[in-house]
């Protein structure tokens, strides 16, 4: 099985096109999103950025057991874990801080 786990930072589902928008024309997105999996019910338990994608990477809702920051090394992280299981990821982004050592806990 192939995964493709897409993570937009502060794009709305109210300006893409496979949710109905008339007026944005995203026709790749849309193809993608015709042949993938769609979660509609995600929502994370905090705010902001660090915090968030914290929860989204542990599962575990983030204000509820540490401060504000990112991903620990104790943390056993969504890529990490398919890593462990012989899945190979790999990382898409616009950040240069993600290479920097200890960049990807951000």
């Amino acid at each position: 099985m192939k995964t493709v786990f897409v993570l937009l930072d502060s794009l709305n589902r109210n300006a893409m096109e496979p949710y109905g928008v008339k007026t944005v024309h995203t026709p790749n997105f849309t193809r993608f999103q015709q042949r993938a999996v769609t979660f509609d019910k995600h929502y994370v338990g905090s705010l902001p950025c660090m915090p968030a994608r914290r929860d989204m990477h542990t599962g575990r809702s983030h204000f509820l057991h540490r401060s504000w920051g990112p991903l620990e090394p104790f943390d056993d992280s969504f890529p990490e874990i398919m890593k462990q299981n012989g899945i190979y990821t790999h990382l898409v982004t616009d950040h240069h801080h993600y290479f920097a050592d200890g960049g990807a806990t951000y």
